[in-house]
This record gives C-alpha cells, sequence and structure tokens, in this order.
C-alpha cells in the first residue's frame, strides 16, 4: 500500500467515514484549528497521557485544549512563579475563503479565534496562557489540566534562559474613530487626544508586543507623545502637498530632535503608476529638501525600489522589497500573503503570523507594519456613502474588507470591539509567539551563530522577495505549514541560548 494510501486509510475509519481523531488534543497558539477538520493524532505538548512544556524564564506559552465534550478546563501549577491565565474561545464561520490577495485560505469553515478571559473554559477549544516570571528559578514544575472529569498531571521545564521585556516590534496602524464608531456609529469624530478606550486597547495590544497606533498629525503630538515612549520609529502624517508638507517635516524635526525619536511617512500607498511614482518623487524630494534623511525624517514608500523613485526614499515597505543580500536601502515589510509571509485572516494556514518573527530575524526587519488592526468597519469600500461603512458583523459574516474582487476574512482585524477597548483573539496570540521566537534566536545566535542561522533557514528557507514567483495563491510557501516542526525548532533555540545567560 502506497503512503498516500496509508494516510488515507488513518484519515477514515475502518467504516469509510471522517476518522475525527482524539479526542482531547493539546497544540499550541499557532494552530489554526478549523472545526470541520480533524484532530491532530499527535503532538509534541501531548502523549495521551502526560503534558509537557518547556520555556524560558520571561516567556510565554499558549496552549490550546481541544476537546469535543466542552466540559470545564482548569490548568493549573502551584509555583506562584507560573501564572495562568485560561480563556473561552468563540469562534466565527467563515461562508468562503479569503481570496489570493491576503496568501492562503483553509477555505470556508468555522475557525477559533475571540478570546474572553475565563479561569475554567468550556469552549473547544479551550485556551491558556502560561506566563513564565522573568525571576523564576530555572527547572521541572508540575501543574494539572482538568478537562471535566479528567486530570491530566502537566510538566513544565523551565530552561535556564531568560527573555527580556517584549518590544513592540510590530506596528499595527489603529484608526481611533473605530472605537468611537462601535458605540455610536456616526459622523467623523476628532482624533488628536486618545480616549480611555483607545488607551486601554494600546495596552492590550502592547502586551502581544505591538505598538497600536494611528499615523500621528502634527497637532496631535503633544497628546499622543506619551503613548509613544520608548519607541524608535514614529509614525506621522504629513500633507501630500509638497509646499505644506516641506514645513511640516521641519516642525516634526524639531520636535524630536534629541529624543532618540525618528519620524518616518507613508503618504502616498503604493504607487503603481509612472503618474503615482512621480508624485511620491516629488513629496520625498521636497522632505528631504527640508531637512528630511535617514537620520532625521524618513520618507518610506508601500513598494519595491523602482528607478522611477529617485533617490530621495529613505524606508521601503513590501513583501517584495527585502532580500537577504544585496539591499542598499533600508528595509521593512508590512501584512503577509504566501509564499512571502504567513497571512493574518482567520482563516489562514498554519502558522500564520508566527512565521514572522522568524522571517524579521533572517532578514533583519526592525519593523513589521500591519495594516489594519481595528478594521471595524469597511470604510473603504463605501461607494460613496457617509463614513463609517458596512460594520462588521463576525457572527453573521467575517468579512471585514470586500471590494467585490477581493475580500478578507477578519482581514486588517486583530481584535474586536469590547465594551471598553478591545477584544484580543488567537491571531495576535500566534503573532506574539513569532516575536517571541525572535527574541530566543537573537539569543541563541550570540551563543552559536552558525547553529542558530542553520536553523532559521532550514525552518523558512525562503521569504520576501526571495520568494518563489507567482501569484500568492499558487505559489506554496518554503515552511511547514503544521506547527510541530515550529515548536521543535522553538525547543532547540532554548538549548541553544542557554549560553547566554550571565
Amino acid at each position: 500500500m502506497t503512503r498516500a494510501l496509508v494516510a488515507l486509510a488513518v484519515l477514515l475509519g475502518c467504516g469509510g467515514k471522517r476518522n475525527p481523531g482524539p479526542d482531547l488534543q493539546i497544540v499550541g497558539e499557532s494552530t489554526r484549528v478549523r472545526a470541520e477538520d480533524s484532530v491532530l493524532a499527535t503532538s509534541p505538548w501531548f502523549d495521551g497521557s502526560r503534558v509537557s512544556l518547556v520555556g524560558a524564564r520571561g516567556e510565554t506559552l499558549g496552549v490550546q485544549v481541544l476537546h469535543r465534550d466542552k466540559q470545564p478546563t482548569t490548568l493549573t501549577f502551584s509555583d506562584a512563579a507560573i501564572t495562568v491565565r485560561g480563556y473561552s474561545v468563540e469562534a466565527f464561520t467563515a461562508r468562503r475563503g479569503s481570496t489570493a490577495m491576503y496568501g492562503g485560505t483553509q477555505g470556508k469553515g468555522t475557525y477559533p479565534d475571540a478570546l474572553t478571559p475565563s479561569p475554567s473554559p468550556a469552549s473547544d477549544p479551550a485556551y491558556f496562557e502560561i506566563a513564565i516570571a522573568r525571576d523564576a528559578a530555572s527547572g521541572p514544575r508540575t501543574g494539572e489540566l482538568v478537562v471535566g472529569e479528567r486530570r491530566i498531571p502537566v510538566a513544565l521545564d523551565v530552561a535556564a534562559v531568560t527573555l527580556p521585556p517584549l518590544p513592540r516590534s510590530v506596528w499595527a496602524y489603529g484608526d481611533p474613530r473605530e472605537l468611537v464608531w462601535a458605540a455610536s456609529p456616526t459622523g467623523d469624530p476628532p482624533r488628536a487626544v486618545p480616549s480611555d478606550s483607545e488607551r486601554t486597547c494600546i495596552d492590550t495590544f502592547a502586551s502581544y508586543g505591538v505598538l497600536l497606533s494611528p499615523d500621528i498629525k502634527l497637532d496631535w503630538w503633544p497628546a499622543r507623545k506619551e503613548l509613544l515612549a520608548g519607541i524608535t520609529d514614529i509614525p506621522v502624517n504629513i500633507s501630500r502637498d509638497p509646499a505644506v508638507a516641506a514645513g511640516e517635516v521641519r516642525a516634526w524635526i524639531a520636535a524630536t530632535q534629541g529624543t532618540g525619536q525618528l519620524p518616518f511617512t507613508i503618504p502616498i500607498d503604493e504607487p503603481r503608476t509612472p503618474e503615482a511614482r512621480a508624485r511620491v518623487k516629488a513629496l520625498a524630494d521636497a522632505v528631504r529638501a527640508a531637512g528630511g534623511g535617514p537620520t532625521t525624517f524618513r520618507y518610506a514608500v508601500t513598494a519595491a525600489p523602482h528607478p522611477e523613485l529617485g533617490d530621495s526614499i529613505d524606508l521601503y515597505i513590501s513583501m517584495t522589497a527585502a532580500h537577504l543580500a544585496g539591499d542598499s536601502h533600508a528595509r521593512w515589510t508590512y501584512n503577509g500573503a504566501q509564499p512571502y509571509a504567513g497571512s493574518m485572516v482567520l482563516d489562514a494556514i498554519t502558522p500564520g503570523m508566527r512565521t514572522w518573527g522568524w522571517i524579521a530575524w533572517r532578514y533583519q526587519i526592525s519593523t513589521w507594519y500591519v495594516w489594519d488592526a481595528l478594521y471595524w468597519h469597511d470604510r473603504h469600500n463605501r461607494k460613496g456613502a457617509a463614513l463609517p461603512g458596512r460594520a462588521l458583523e463576525p457572527r453573521v459574516d467575517p468579512v471585514s474588507f470586500n471590494d467585490v474582487e477581493d475580500h478578507g476574512n477578519l482581514d486588517g482585524v486583530l481584535a474586536l470591539p469590547a465594551a471598553t477597548g478591545c477584544q484580543p483573539t488567537l491571531r495576535l496570540a500566534q503573532l506574539r509567539r513569532g516575536l517571541l521566537d525572535r527574541q530566543l534566536l537573537e539569543l541563541a545566535a550570540t551563543c552559536d551563530p552558525a547553529a542558530t542561522a542553520r536553523l532559521a533557514a532550514e525552518l523558512v528557507p525562503s521569504a520576501l522577495a526571495d520568494a518563489n514567483g507567482g501569484k500568492p495563491s499558487k505559489a506554496k510557501p518554503s515552511w511547514p505549514t503544521t506547527e510541530e516542526s515550529w515548536e521543535l525548532a522553538r525547543r532547540t533555540l532554548l538549548r541553544l541560548a542557554a549560553c547566554a545567560q550571565p
């Protein structure tokens, strides 16, 4: 019997029906589990009788408990240095898969996503975060997972590795108006002064390693600069009129001089025509003439380098801009689409945004840009209607962006509206997992740079501008699309990073 037939025989029960898999399974936060699919038969976290975890001091581990009976589930450790946070997970049903623009889909189906704190969640899956204190002693810990009447021992090995506080190395654009429209969806509310709800939302995203911020206008800066304390690259908004923009650039340079903060701006998005590139060049030249440049005020464009853009572009932001070798300008990237980077949509293929941390480390991407994070109204497809546009109703249809030709399930929605602030998602946890992996890569590289580079190259052979050509929907990613390989690589990084401790 061929391997393909063997796999099919395992998938199908002896009666010819789909084998649903084990009644209980443990996976990480970056597995995208569609409710209609079979549960994985094996897991590096669970052998059927015992859960095994390993993590660094200062690391947060996320696990999904897949259980069909939907009984109350708890996870406990007796050590005060180990904090457990439980979440009930709400699933949304995608009526159709996201289109190719969004970089790969598992297709229509039901996907767990929204997280609500709960000490004993009964959802399937239940989700738990295990936060290891930065001053925890290394060594083994024991805990217990209780699923209904079933009690399962948990072993946690705290590695002799300490992660620093998680920096906000992802900038997620968030329109402050969405937090107002969530309560009263009319008009065009002011954005200069952050509301209490926006501040709460900013704090939520910060805990996942993400800076949530609009691009800031000059007169907003006094009310918002405290929210960007410690952030090096400040997203700002300038006029598209070169004459007006010049004065704004000079004012921004003066406002941030000596602070260690560097403004950057993306006034013209994705210039695809000669006319659009000409507008970019004219504005970039005006910025440079006003004193802008790589160390004072960076002009950015969401595109790959092009001869028509000239020499006044300080920063290129695109999935096709960055190479492993040969780049002569600063590069960032944004969002994700296979085969360039994992996707951020609800129906993304595992491991989704976890890839971003590994790709960012390999390609030396200092900041990953997300557009958008709070796209709760389809304001860009209003067709002349008044703001804010069609409201997102994920329990009815999770399509957030729809221009008829392209549509995305929770595209631009990393958090959902909440009574105060915003409700996090499994995809946001998945993103944090990749950022924590990046920290482990950085530590491991200080101990054994060659082994770390080999491991990263084996896991992600190519991405961004080095990825296979072709349309995203027709090109397969170079990385594994099951989470086991990623978890085993993370555990290897923990071993490699052990020498980095004082």
